[in-house]
């Protein structure tokens, strides 16, 4: 059974219940489906980004204790990654240069609430499409990381094919437990000519001590 249009939580930044009557009303007739939240003062702003969680904000520029841009710059300390659409009487040019460098996402004259559901479709729409990105890119980052993993894995399990016979002997019999005096015996060499090679096996095998060896020997069923 196909799904319904979503529902979306809006948090209404604003002091003027008109205001907010006006843009409820524009986003009824375009038929958005939503529940809000109206918040005049920077507490209950706070409380409501975290209580409330809303999937956008609409905010007054011009409020007399609290207005949009100090709201903004609370906003972003938090990390929030939902649209914030800044509303305003009116747009000067100092105000939108205002509002590029603040990094606001979009915002909209009160006398141009007819285009309210437009604007706010648009963000959200667009803030998904971030999200879904961020997703895919953490995910090949992520696939990335286990490739590589897998490839070192790869690399480290033939990288025994790579030792030479005397090298590959002598790997076996430390990883069955003789020592360094009992393989020099057996072997007729030298304790030292016997701990050069560990040290060399070791080197290629990218391991650290008889017991990361023994367990490489026992994981690649090089002994019994």
């Amino acid at each position: 059974m196909a799904q319904g249009p979503a529902t979306y939580k809006v948090l209404f930044l604003e002091d003027e219940a008109q205001d907010v009557h006006l843009m409820k009303h524009e986003l009824d007739l375009a038929g958005f489906k939503y529940l809000s939240r109206q918040v005049s003062t920077k507490k209950d702003f706070l409380e409501a980004l975290s209580g409330f969680k809303p999937d956008i904000v609409l905010a007054d520029y011009s409020m007399p204790s609290f207005n949009g841009m100090h709201a903004f710059r609370l906003f972003k300390e938090q990390n929030n990654f939902i649209p914030f659409i800044l509303v305003t009487g009116s747009l000067s040019e100092e105000l939108t240069m205002e509002c590029l460098s603040e990094g606001v996402d979009d915002f909209i004259l009160k006398s141009s609430f007819k285009r309210l559901p437009q604007v706010v479709t648009r963000n959200l729409e667009i803030k998904k499409a971030e999200i879904e990105r961020k997703k895919l890119y953490q995910e090949l980052e992520k696939s990335k990381e286990e490739l590589k993993a897998l490839n070192e894995n790869a690399g480290k399990a033939k990288a025994y094919e790579m030792l030479s016979n005397r090298e590959h002997e002598i790997l076996c019999l430390i990883a069955s437990g003789s020592s360094i005096k009992e393989i020099a015996n057996k072997l007729i060499l030298s304790p030292a000519t016997v701990a050069t090679y560990r040290a060399r096996i070791l080197e290629k095998l990218d391991l650290k001590s008889n017991v990361d060896l023994t367990r490489y020997a026992m994981r690649n069923k090089l002994i019994d």
